[in-house]
């Protein structure tokens, strides 16, 4: 063999080792970007959970809560700052999964569930009438202007009905 073909075959051999370089490189990246997508969902998760234990633990939470939502004049003092703090960290944690979504961390089935329940919570009297107008400033544009073009979601009973026992039963879509 000459030495011109040798040089040939280890630019052979270093293109091949460098494609293959590549080739394990990107497998890396796609592994690591569902590994973070896994912790995305997991935080976005026991988030929620986190905000959703004091109220398991002092029903007063669930009870300002319904209150507010529905007619924020009607909750008392200590059921607004409760109602306030609570739908605070909602709505930023929202605004979190809503940007997550965005940049395809969540997929659409994922987060369809964050969705109908964001809207749910911004569509109620309490939060439209009083809460969100003194409050939207403190989330992004975007986000506002997200919510802003929502519509009410069909099928999810208030708090109020589910706490007082008068809960609407969901009907299915495809049954309606």
């Amino acid at each position: 063999m000459t030495l011109e073909q040798l040089s040939a075959l280890a630019q052979i051999v270093g293109a091949g080792a460098v494609l293959a370089s590549l080739i394990f490189v990107g497998l890396q990246i796609r592994q690591n970007t569902h590994s973070q997508r896994v912790v995305a969902v997991e935080s976005l998760a026991a988030a929620i959970a986190a905000i959703n234990v004091p109220a398991m633990q002092s029903p007063a939470l669930g009870t300002a809560l319904a209150t507010a939502l529905k007619d924020w004049s009607l909750a008392s003092h200590d059921e607004r700052v409760i109602a306030h703090y609570f739908l605070f960290s909602f709505f930023k944690l929202h605004e979190q999964a809503w940007y997550q979504y965005k940049s395809r961390v969540l997929d659409d089935a994922q987060w369809l569930g964050w969705e109908n329940l964001i809207r749910a919570y911004y569509h109620s009297p309490g939060v439209q009438q009083v809460w969100w107008p003194s409050r939207r400033q403190a989330f992004s544009p975007h986000f506002q202007t997200y919510l802003a073009t929502t519509k009410p979601p069909q099928g999810i009973s208030t708090l109020a009905d589910l706490f007082g026992g008068n809960a609407v039963t969901p009907v299915d879509a495809t049954e309606a």
